[in-house]
Order: structure tokens, then sequence, then C-alpha cells
């Protein structure tokens, strides 16, 4: 969701400490050859630069997606980790925010800001057993982007083949794509912890200690559903709303300055509305390989195939006056089109948020999208697209408090996931029950 229009809930270190518990109780799968000399990486989640998708035999990796992971198995008395933020744009700042899980505990979170873009974590006095890492990245690519850079063991130290999360075992694979309702944009914040300290460019944005994208709704999906995942998602980013030139903002200033209560003048409505423009498009989210950079356009989809796609994108496209149905639902079943191509025709699941219960959405922007979602799924039915399902949450006992800058808190999210979860094992209870080959890319 737009960080202006809409703002993106059940709190706390205990939800993600059994979501980390559920990905590092494993079974112990070979995945690389074994090495004692370079890292032996897994990866989950969608990354830049590395030999494949779902594992990286040399570093640098670059993390840019929310809730994307790297597993790493080791012996060694020591190990040291350098992360380093990657340069500011115009798109994204250098703020990070990463979590460490050693042999199944949460053992440091460390972040980066503009004045501190290296990211240092080490530990000493480790057995002589093997011991599994998990860096996982807590925020979206609109705060910042990271490689890891280095990671050094202690004398006589070796890495080994690293063990897979019981998520990956299954060969269920589920793709998210959506904007800051999915990312989970303030979903810590909360009424105490709802302040703007991260700045960029364009202004200022929540806390980064705001957003834990691993308490989001799609990865608690995921896990529920013991699925290997990749969350594409950027906030602010719709269908068809932000394909905006900025040179023709200025028309819709009056417009965004009225749909704006932060927006006092014009002058400051253009402003806000040139921010907008910048977002991309769910379907430039879903071709590019790094988030923040739309050069990196993905030529090659084969190597992580989801079985399952929820298309969770368009609430944005209502924050200001709605566009014609046709406008906005042509693009949307070209999307729909491509994502069948490029993966075999998935199943695919519209979601749809229950904006009636929002605590900040408009009634005519629920209006619009409620009907406009179910116009899309009947349109693409007509086209006698099978594969492609329907699913309006239920807005009934929808936790509402807690919510930071009007966007769901940790509550809601496990709320959207427990339902997400059921209507999946309702839906495609062979895909919710089956396990699925490995592909590991090398």
């Amino acid at each position: 969701m737009g960080r202006v229009f809409m703002t993106h809930i059940y709190t706390g270190r205990f939800a993600r400490s059994v979501l980390h518990f559920s990905l590092l109780c494993a079974t112990v799968t070979s995945v690389l050859a074994a090495s004692t000399t370079s890292p032996q990486l897994l990866l989950q989640g969608r990354f830049g630069d590395v030999n494949g998708l779902q594992t990286a035999k040399s570093l640098p990796v670059l993390f840019s997606w929310p809730s994307s992971s790297v597993f790493l198995t080791f012996q060694s008395s020591s190990i040291n980790i350098t992360l380093t933020a990657l340069q500011s744009t115009v798109q994204y700042s250098t703020y990070n925010r990463f979590t460490f899980w050693l042999d199944s505990k949460e053992v440091a979170i460390q972040t980066s800001n503009p004045n501190d873009t290296s990211i240092k974590w080490s530990a000493t006095g480790l057995s002589s057993a093997s011991h599994n890492l998990t860096i996982t990245k807590l925020n979206e690519a609109t705060y910042g982007e990271a490689t890891l850079d280095s990671i050094v063991l202690g004398t006589n130290g070796k890495f080994l083949s690293p063990t897979m999360p019981a998520e990956m075992t299954t060969g269920r694979r589920i793709q998210f794509i959506g904007d800051s309702f999915l990312t989970g944009y303030a979903n810590t914040g909360g009424t105490d912890n709802c302040n703007y300290g991260a700045c960029t460019a364009y202004g200022c944005l929540p806390s980064l200690d705001t957003q834990d994208a691993t308490l989001a709704w799609g990865p608690l999906t995921a896990s529920n559903l013991q699925a290997d995942y990749q969350v594409l998602a950027w906030s602010g980013s719709g269908v068809v709303t932000y394909d905006v030139p900025i040179a023709d903002a200025e028309a819709t200033a009056a417009a965004a300055a009225e749909a704006s209560p932060e927006a006092a003048t014009e002058a400051e409505a253009l402003a806000e509305w040139e921010y907008e423009a910048q977002y991309p498009l769910d379907s430039d989210l879903f071709n590019r390989q790094v988030a923040g950079d739309n050069s990196t356009i993905i030529t090659n989809f084969t190597q992580w195939v989801p079985q399952v796609v929820v298309m969770a994108g368009g609430a944005n496209d209502f924050a200001l006056d709605a566009t014609d149905l046709e406008t906005w639902q042509t693009p949307y079943l070209a999307f729909i089109d491509q994502v069948n191509k490029v993966y075999s025709s998935p199943q695919i699941v519209i979601f749809t948020y229950p904006l009636e219960s929002a605590p900040t959405a408009s009634y005519n922007q629920t209006t619009y999208y409620l009907q406009y979602m179910t116009s899309l799924y009947n349109s693409a039915r007509l086209q006698g697209l099978s594969n492609v399902q329907l699913i309006q949450l239920n807005g009934i006992n929808f936790p509402i408090d807690g919510w930071c800058d009007g966007h769901p808190s940790v509550a809601a999210h496990a709320n959207i996931a427990d339902q997400l979860t059921v209507y999946l094992k309702a839906v495609l209870p062979q895909w919710a029950n089956s396990t699925y080959p490995l592909v590991a890319t090398s």
C-alpha cells in the first residue's frame, strides 16, 4: 500500500521465534558438494548476483527482497560476518536490518544507516560440532539493500554442505507479489513506536525497527504450509496507478491534495505525487532480479518455479480516483498471462484484502477495489483460466488495533496468514499435501 494513503498486526519475538525454529529444525539434505575453503550457501527468496536463484558458491551475495535468507553450515570455534549497505539512490536509502540465528536461537539483530553503512556480526567460543547460521533481511528495499561480503571462520574452520530448512524439503514453492501490506511495512510499530525516524530523499518513513518482514502474512503462510517462498513486494506499488511520468504529475496535483490530508497545498501534492510516481508496478517487480535495480531483468524464470502465485497487488490503484475498469483490468490480465507463460500455468490466487475493515481505507477506495478485483477474477475465468482463484478475506473480527501509519499490525498479519492457509488447504489440497522434486542450481 502507499505510504500516505493506506498503512500497513501479533507482536513480538515469540512469533518470529516459532517461525525460525520451524526453519531450522530440518533434515540435513545435501544440496551442494562439501567444501572446506569457501562458503556453501543455500538461499531462500529472490537474490541478485548469484550463481542461480537457490544456491551460491561465492560472495558477495546481494540481499534486496524482504524476508530473504541465507543459510550456511560450518565447523569452527569462531565466525565473522560482514555486510555492506548499497549506495543510496532515488529509490532506496542505506537503512537495513538483519537478524542472525545460530543453532535455532536468535543471537542478534544488526542494522545499517546512512551514518554507518556496515554491518558486522561475530561469534566466538563455539563448540567443535557443526553449526547452522541463518541471516535474514527484515526490511524491504524501500529502506535499503545490502551485500553479504565476507564470511570468515577461525583457524582450521571449514564450511559444510548447508542444512536445508524444513520449508524447503517439501519442494512446495509459493510466490507472493504485492505492496506494503505484504512487505510488513510498520507492522511492529504499534501505537507506541510509530515514529518517522528513517529519512530518505523523499521524506521520512517509520523507523527501521517498525518493520519485520518475517512476521508479514506471506512468510507466515509459507511456514504454515511448509513451503519455500519468495516475497516480491514494494511499498506503494500498484498495477497501473503509478505508471505516470513525473512530467504529467502536475495534472494530478489537485486530486492528490484532496486525497492526502498531509498535502496542504498543490505544491506539496505535486512533490508527493512525484514520490508516488517513483514506485515500480507489480509487473516491474516480477521481472526484476534485484528489487531496487530496474536494469536487472530476469530472462530465465526456470531456476525457481513456484506451483502457487499469490497476486496481492491492486489496492494502491484506488488511493486516488479510480480509473475505468477496462484501463485497470487489461494490464492486470496481461500480467496474469505473463505469470502463466513463464511458470507454465501455476495456481494463481487473486488476493483481496478486507479494506472494509481497514481503519484508514475510504468508502470510495474500498468500493472500487472490491468490485474491480471480483471483476478481474470473473474475466480471467471467462477467458478459460481455470487455474485462477479468488480469495476475499473475511473482515469480521479483523484486528485493527495497534496499526502504524495505516498499516496492519503483527496481529493482523497473523490473521491474514491464518485465513489464507485455511483457504489454500481447502482449494488446493493436493498441493498443500504433496511433495515435489528438489532442484538445486549449480
